[in-house]
């Protein structure tokens, strides 16, 4: 799915969601998000998908700065709808965003600023310490 400010693409094989987000978002801009999460996620688990095996990289390299109303939307959005991954891997590309996605962060999520590393942590067949 593309939208303005995001596209989704699933691969249900690997149980593997990729979200690429860009620009300043509104609050309608996460609820936009969060129903085509919600539908991707849906097709993922009518595809064979197991609860709790979604692994999800975000990139938000090309996100701006976020209002603390659009992050805080954000984080409830996720919690609400029962969307956390078993890893989550986000991709930013400044200390401010770093620290927003600090703000929202879930216990299985790590911040990366190389998609390689990110990839190798979501996929490894253990939590690396």
């Amino acid at each position: 799915m593309t939208a303005e400010h995001f596209d989704i693409a699933t691969d249900a094989g690997r149980n593997f969601l990729t979200v690429s987000m860009r620009g300043h978002w509104t609050t309608e801009t996460v609820n936009a998000y969060r129903k085509a999460v919600i539908a991707a996620v849906s097709g993922m688990l009518a595809a064979g998908t197991q609860r709790g095996d979604l692994l999800t990289l975000v990139d938000a390299r090309d996100l701006n700065a976020q209002s603390q109303t659009v992050v805080a939307d954000y984080k409830a959005s996720m919690d609400r709808d029962g969307l956390v991954p078993r890893r989550l891997a986000t991709l930013v590309s400044s200390a401010l965003l770093k620290r927003q996605v600090d703000r929202i962060a879930i216990p299985n999520q790590r911040v990366f600023t190389e998609k390689t590393e990110a990839m190798a942590w979501l996929f490894a067949p253990a939590d690396p310490e």
